[in-house]
């Protein structure tokens, strides 16, 4: 199948739900060897244009496979059909289907993919584990799951989402999202020898979830150079049901971005709860740095200062409030001059919680914390129902001012 049919495929997929889900036959668990241009084990060698692929089409729960150094081509799971780039594949709960690179592996695709790695529900798959990968991403995304299933334990240790865009020079491969996903539960990408990555990407966000079905944890993960947001939450109502599960994102740095062209480098706050998730979210130990890299500076719209703000909270209009959201022993922080909105403002959550030390440093005119703001700078939704429940720890460190209902106030007078 040529590229032009591949997107027309892959464009009908995500535009409708998908139907019924295909049964398959249970497979035996395989250990498969891949080069670049192979793959091995029991059942000899096997060369083939697409190793990752021809792997999966052997494994079931609890299979392992290998990939030695070297590009590979993008792939699809879970997609109905013959077609060269696409396998059907499941692990199980304990068993899961595992991934994992040696040395410099990257997954890659042509200069017309889509997305670099597709998960889709067609044919049920799950539990399916990645280790120590470098995902370029296609012009759309390094990671997609598609609309029109639950996608439940897909894990992501030590890989980096590469997107190779330089915001200064503007030039580079188009990309939007690092991970576009509906619908997830027991979601991971965690950094455990080393810190994760994503990185460079022009238009979009780094996470973009949206009507989670349960827990997902992020951590571990520095986000650098990206055109949006490093984690958006949302659970439209017209994307489908309200967001459950826990979300945690702890122990990741996020350096300047928002970068996106399109958006007047203006591409929204770096952590976005946009509405409808009743669970809670936890921010721990994260940081957000912006504008101490002299060379971005200058990206920024005519009259207004580089950078936007660290953190969002709104309900996004919608019939169902967020829930609980804790930010716990953080660092947010701006350069000098920098930041058109508060660091940190939120309204639409049933209760926010500030535990630990967090430091909160605004570096313009707007305040450090803004509670119940009216209007919210940069075109956020006005109108977000108000906190219902405050808990400030006293050990808060706020450098500008604080704001309830738009009027200035103070830590102690806020709970």
């Amino acid at each position: 199948m040529g590229p032009l049919s591949r997107l027309t495929l892959l464009a009908a997929l995500l535009a409708a739900p998908i139907g019924p889900i295909a049964a398959q036959a249970p497979r035996p668990p395989v250990v498969v060897q891949c080069t670049p241009t192979s793959i091995s084990g029991s059942f000899g060698v096997v060369r083939t244009g697409n190793p990752i692929v021809a792997a999966l089409r052997r494994a079931g729960p609890g299979s392992v496979i290998r990939l030695a150094p070297g590009a590979y081509p993008s792939f699809s799971i879970g997609v109905n059909g013959d077609a060269p780039y696409v396998a059907r594949a499941s692990g199980a709960p304990g068993r899961p289907i595992r991934i994992v690179g040696a040395g410099d592996v990257r997954i890659r695709g042509g200069p017309k993919t889509q997305d670099t790695i597709l998960i889709a529900q067609q044919s049920r798959t799950e539990h399916v584990h990645f280790s120590g990968l470098t995902i370029e991403p296609g012009w759309r995304a390094a990671v997609m799951f598609a609309r029109g299933g639950v996608h439940t334990g897909f894990h992501f240790t030590d890989c980096r989402i590469v997107g190779g865009y330089d915001h200064v020079e503007r030039r580079g491969r188009p990309s939007k999202w690092g991970v576009w996903g509906s619908q997830l539960r027991d979601f991971v990408f965690e950094g455990v020898r080393a810190r994760a990555e994503v990185k460079f990407l022009r238009d979009e966000h780094a996470f973009y979830l949206q009507n989670l079905r349960g827990d997902v944890r992020i951590e571990n993960v520095l986000c650098v150079g990206v055109g949006r947001t490093f984690c958006q939450i949302t659970a439209r109502a017209s994307e489908g049901p309200p967001g459950i599960g826990r979300v945690t994102l702890r122990d990741c740095l996020v350096l300047d971005p928002g970068l996106a062209p399109g958006d007047g480098h203006k591409g929204g706050s770096a952590i976005t709860l946009g509405g409808r998730h009743t669970g809670t979210m936890l921010v721990e130990r994260c940081t957000v740095r912006v504008g101490f890299n002299a060379r971005l500076r200058k990206l920024t719209r005519p009259g207004v200062p580089y950078g936007t703000g660290a953190l969002v909270a709104v309900d996004g209009r919608e019939t169902v409030p967020n829930g609980t959201l804790v930010v716990r022993d953080c660092r947010f922080e701006f350069a000098d001059g920098c930041g058109d909105r508060p660091v940190v403002s939120v309204g639409g959550v049933r209760e926010f919680r500030l535990e630990g030390t967090n430091r909160l440093v605004a570096g313009g005119e707007q305040p450090a914390l803004a509670l119940d703001p009216p209007r919210f700078g940069g075109g956020s939704a006005p109108g977000s129902r108000l906190v219902e429940r405050v808990v400030v720890s006293k050990a808060t460190e706020v450098v500008g001012g604080v704001t309830r209902f738009g009027r200035e106030t103070t830590l102690d007078a806020i709970e």
